[in-house]
């Protein structure tokens, strides 16, 4: 997991294959449940071939991505293939609903 910055979101996603990008903030609850998910519950053929990279959305520098995204509520997942935005989920969901999508990445 890669705790992710204004100046390395751009890099990131562009040099993996797959990424998933946690956009949250410590004081919502939910985005615990979803970094607990994605750190310890993601199966490790997943893990494996997905880069996984949190985004904190409170401080100011970090605004434009979080506009650039439309985010409107947290926790919010964006699902990159190839340095290309084609998934984004917003909202906690169910462990097996988060690593379907997962898998529908890596398809």
């Amino acid at each position: 997991m890669t705790d992710l910055t204004h100046e390395s979101f751009a890099p990131f996603v562009a040099t993996h294959r797959f990424a998933v990008v946690h956009f949250w903030a410590v004081w919502n609850g939910y985005d615990v449940e979803v970094k607990q998910l994605l750190a310890e519950r993601v199966p490790a053929d997943l893990r494996n071939r997905i880069a996984f990279g949190w985004f904190d959305v409170d401080p100011p520098e970090h605004w434009e991505i979080c506009k650039q995204h439309n985010i409107l509520n947290i926790p919010f997942l964006a699902v990159y293939r190839d340095g290309n935005l084609v998934e984004t989920v917003t909202g906690k969901r169910e462990d097996h609903i988060m690593i379907e999508h997962l898998r529908r990445l890596v398809a």
